[in-house]
């Protein structure tokens, strides 16, 4: 895939207030959650797991808009940036979510605990409050499918925890095309009590013709310390695109005469795209013991979409989501070494609403309730033989449920329904060669099951509406050997990976707008990833990213050859990602030259709350 940024002229302004420091917890920067749900530090986990932190976020000179500004660095992730805000980044992780024709799938993401992927798979990341992000972690290979459906790779993002003491900060950063982002980030809190509040509204006029856009988000986190044991966190999230106008695609030869130019039928019809998004969430941690805590999320939002193509159809979605985890955890032994286990349940449930218009009628051409629920249970193990060898496990029983009820029956009933049952597993074994040099080994199964915009159309031919019931889950292995080391100041990560995949869920056909999907037989993926980390000194560091993958069918179904590779995999052998980050400009803005990344960093501490379970 090829990536293309529009030239970047920010500047950067920031007003700080900030409140002597009282106390100072535990720095985890550097520890992870994803592959364990326990925090610990990468170098230890039998998983290939990065983590981008917030001071390597706040030095990205970025508008912190999209995730494609930060991730580049995180080897096997590609992240398409169509820099087209009516629709999506593409976003796949070792080829899984590859497929999308719009939102993310295959991939499972999470925003402070609040799935962004729906039970069926289909995720959405337009509410990500970026410009408030403490830390986001890419969660790749066999241990991302202990998150259930679509879990090809698992992005989790954490928003900032309130700190003690008063700290405000306004922002605004200008670049080409009218582009600018203004924002107001608010930081108050105590020894008992804090919140962290986020506002921002960021316009653009586009690098193309008709791609005008505009998105506000608003994100806010305050965490009561109930008690030495006990923390809550309420999340409240808003995310609000009025305007999204979309310049579609072009033809070779359009590209070649004005790469400006907006596709066919655009501006006379209108394309675009309105987002209104809601949604909040409590996290509830507490400690029975040392060595038992509990911790539950419930939450709720909805998600309201408007879409007009270029073919003058008009989509209009509603949808509303609800859910909850509740996960234990328990450190004890065995033979005298140390056991963690974690266990869980997870329900989900999405209720959407979606009619269809073709241009300015008001009359439904399309009229449907659908519904998507989940049910899953899980169980976690890690163990330790010696100092030098553990073993890592899970096991994963997932039941998903997605059912369209037509309530247009003039041109038929495209009603339909169906259940998706899997148990899956997978087992990591670490071994440590030298106290610098970490081996592993790990092997996992997955599923991914059809969304219900990949369900919605049997044949396109005609293109009406009609369940498809055929569409079975694709079910994947995924084995990764990998070694992980430090050498001083530099960090190294390498990994090889197969993935062997049963019913690849492909494009049948298209068809005005209109898309139908089929199981393509088996496929396999083959890769490796390289992560070089090396800091010259306080000031500087360096960062280089190395992707190989190879895709391909293994079987022929209808027009797909064996032999072909997978569509919007890289095909390109060998992606390389480079990235440095200056750090004593922080302090020292003389010293950056044309750098965009000096601000001034306020001395405020974290509230004194536990934050390692």
């Amino acid at each position: 895939m090829k990536h293309r940024s529009t030239p970047l002229i920010a500047a950067l302004a920031t007003l700080g207030m900030a409140s002597p420091a009282w106390s100072q917890t535990e720095n985890l920067d550097t520890f992870v959650v994803s592959a364990t749900r326990e925090a610990r530090d990468p170098f230890e986990v039998p998983a290939s797991v990065d983590k981008i932190n917030q001071n390597t976020l706040e030095k990205a000179a970025s508008f912190q808009v999209n995730l494609s500004e930060t991730l580049t660095r995180v080897p096997g992730l590609v992240i398409n940036n169509r820099n087209n805000f009516a629709q999506d980044l593409q976003i796949s992780i070792r080829g899984f979510g590859a497929r999308a024709t719009s939102g993310v799938r295959g991939v499972r993401l999470f925003s402070d605990g609040i799935p962004a992927t729906m039970p069926d798979g289909s995720g959405q990341i337009s509410h990500f409050s970026l410009s408030s992000t403490e830390s986001i972690e890419v969660l790749r290979g066999p241990f991302s499918s202990l998150y259930g459906n679509s879990s090809g790779g698992v992005i989790l993002l954490t928003t900032e925890n309130p700190r003690v003491g008063t700290e405000l900060e306004v922002n605004q950063i200008f670049g080409t095309d009218s582009t600018r982002r203004s924002g107001i980030k608010l930081n108050k809190g105590n020894q008992e009590v804090g919140i962290v509040i986020d506002a921002s509204t960021f316009r653009t006029d586009g690098y193309r013709d008709h791609s005008k856009a505009r998105r506000d988000n608003f994100n806010s986190k305050m965490v009561w310390n109930l008690s030495s044991d006990t923390r809550l966190s309420w999340v409240v999230n808003y995310a609000d695109i009025p305007l999204a106008r979309d310049p579609a695609g072009l033809t070779a030869a359009q590209l070649a005469s004005n790469r400006r130019q907006a596709g066919n039928n655009t501006v006379a019809n209108n394309t675009n795209k309105t987002v209104e998004q809601s949604q909040t969430g409590l996290v509830l941690e507490h400690k029975f013991s040392p060595s038992t805590n509990v911790t539950f999320s419930p939450y709720y939002g909805d998600r309201k979409i408007r879409q007009v193509l270029a073919s003058t159809a008009v989509i209009d979605l509603k949808n509303e989501y609800s859910g909850a985890d509740l996960r234990f955890g328990h450190q004890t032994s065995l033979l005298e070494r140390p056991l963690f286990l974690n266990a869980g349940l997870t329900v989900g449930e999405l209720e959407q609403a979606r009619l269809g218009f073709f241009g300015a009628s008001t009359t439904p051409n399309r009229d449907e309730a659908n519904t998507a629920s989940q049910f899953d249970q899980y169980l976690q193990a890690e163990y330790f033989f010696t100092d030098k060898f553990s073993v890592l496990g899970g096991v994963r029983n997932s039941s998903i449920e997605i059912e369209s009820n037509d309530q247009f029956l003039s041109n038929g009933n495209g009603s339909g329904s169906k259940k998706y049952d899997e148990v899956t597993g997978n087992l990591g074994f670490t071994y440590r060669l030298q106290p610098n040099i970490n081996t592993y080994i790990s092997y996992g199964e997955g599923f991914e099951t059809p969304t219900l915009l990949e369900t919605a159309y049997l044949s396109v031919a005609p293109p009406s509406p009609n369940f498809n019931s055929q569409l079975d889950a694709a079910k994947s292995e995924q084995l990764e050997v990998g070694v992980k080391a430090k050498f001083g100041a530099t960090k190294v990560n390498a990994a090889l990976y197969t993935v062997d995949t049963d019913n690849e869920i492909v494009v049948l056909a298209a068809n005005g707008g209109a898309t139908s999907f089929q199981n393509a037989g088996s496929t396999s993926r083959e890769g490796a990833e390289l992560a070089l980390q090396h800091a010259f000194n306080t000031q500087w560091q360096a960062n280089v990213a190395l992707n190989y993958i190879r895709a391909t069918y293994d079987t022929s179904v209808n027009s797909i050859q064996a032999g072909n590779s997978l569509p919007s995999i890289p095909k390109k052998p060998f992606l390389v990602n480079w990235s440095t980050s200056l750090q004593a400009c922080m302090r020292q803005p003389q010293n950056c030259g044309m750098s965009t990344s000096c601000l001034p960093t306020m001395q405020t501490m974290p509230l004194p709350l536990p934050t390692r379970w």
